[in-house]
C-alpha cells in the first residue's frame, strides 16, 4: 500500500539559521527535542524513542538548509522524512517544513500530533 506524503510548515520568525540548524543536524541537537537519543556512524543513524531503537539512513544534507533521512524499516518504499529550512527573502523569517509519510489517514493525523509536540519542544528549547 502506498503511504500518504504530508508537509507542515511551522514559523521560527527571526531565530539565528546556525543555531536552527545545529538542533535539526546534530545528534545533541535532536536529542534535545525529536528522539531520546541519537547516535551516527556516518549516514547510518539510530534514533531511539522509549528505548526503542530505530536506523535511518541519512540520504542528504545541506548546511543551514535541509536534513533528509530513510527509516530502514521502509527499505521497499520511496518514502523519507525532511526537515527543511526556509527563508523568506523579503522579511528573512525562518519556517521549518517538515515532511513525512504516513500509512493512511489516522496515521497522518498521528504523526502530525507527533510533529506538533516535538516542535512545541524545539520552540521552547530556542525560547520562542
Amino acid at each position: 500500500m502506498a503511504r500518504k506524503k504530508f508537509v507542515i510548515e511551522y514559523d521560527f520568525e527571526k531565530v539565528p539559521l546556525s543555531l536552527l540548524w545545529q538542533f535539526l543536524y546534530t545528534n545533541s541537537g535532536l536529542e534535545t527535542w525529536y528522539a531520546d537519543e541519537v547516535t551516527n556512524d556516518g549516514k547510518n543513524y539510530t534514533i531511539v524513542w522509549d528505548d526503542e531503537p530505530h536506523d535511518a539512513l541519512l540520504l542528504s544534507a545541506r548546511q543551514n538548509s535541509h536534513v533528509r533521512f530513510h527509516w530502514k524499516d521502509d527499505a521497499d518504499e520511496p518514502t523519507f522524512f525532511e526537515m527543511r529550512i526556509l527563508v523568506s527573502e523579503l522579511t528573512h523569517g525562518r519556517t521549518l517544513k517538515i515532511t513525512d509519510f504516513a500509512s493512511n489517514d489516522d496515521e497522518v493525523e498521528e504523526f502530525k500530533e507527533l510533529w506538533n509536540n516535538s516542535v512545541d519542544m524545539l520552540k521552547r528549547n530556542l525560547g520562542i
